[in-house]
């Protein structure tokens, strides 16, 4: 048995947008009026690239996949995608999974 794991976003009690970071305000229509939300694990890479030459912080970690990644909720954010092998073989719609939060780099899933 697998334990599922969660990480943390934001849902506003106003229009109930959803979005994976955790923020005083919704950024859709501006209400203060909102609260924590477990986020699922499991996405679907909507769209991707592969980025051979990183700067800061990601220098040390090219080449990796950079994605946009949609949860369960439809919840979409862009995010780090660890474990690709091979990088011909990612695809749009590819399932991946949260992994970890970097402090950094907020969300990491993995392929």
């Amino acid at each position: 048995m697998s334990v599922t794991q969660s990480f943390t976003g934001t849902i506003c009690n106003q229009c109930n947008f959803k979005v994976a970071e955790v923020l005083s305000a919704c950024p859709s229509c501006g209400s203060e009026s909102t609260e924590k939300v477990e986020l699922k694990e499991n996405g679907t890479i909507h769209s991707f690239t592969v980025v051979y030459v990183g700067f800061g912080h990601m220098a040390t970690r090219a080449p990796y996949v950079l994605a946009i990644v949609q949860t369960e909720e439809n919840v979409k954010l862009t995010t780090v995608i660890e474990g690709v092998t091979d990088f011909s073989a990612v695809k749009i719609g590819d399932k991946v999974r949260y992994k970890d939060t970097d402090e950094k780099i907020g969300p990491i899933f993995e392929y």
